[in-house]
């Protein structure tokens, strides 16, 4: 998970792409392990919207991206919506 922070760049001021939610599916995980894993990855948890197929825990609003594209993150089943700010 470090490489992944570091080439979708979590800290502030870096250009390039950020992690703008992460999408765990549902009939893997249960909310409570979405939120536990994003803990555990040091991601954030707190803001859960559940859908019918998808958990999602927004790490940054949605409004700030310009662009966005889904991403494989590791083999666990978790995927990054990845986005440019505008």
């Amino acid at each position: 998970m470090r490489a992944l922070r570091r080439r979708y760049g979590r800290a502030h001021g870096i250009e390039g792409s950020h992690v703008q939610s992460l999408l765990f599916p549902r009939d893997r995980f249960t909310v409570a392990q979405a939120r536990e894993w994003a803990t555990r990855h040091k991601w954030k948890a707190d803001d859960v919207d559940v859908k019918p197929e998808w958990i999602h825990l927004r790490q940054e609003d949605p409004s700030r991206f310009a662009r966005v594209r889904t991403v494989m993150m590791g083999g666990s089943g978790v995927e990054g919506r990845v986005g440019w700010r505008k």
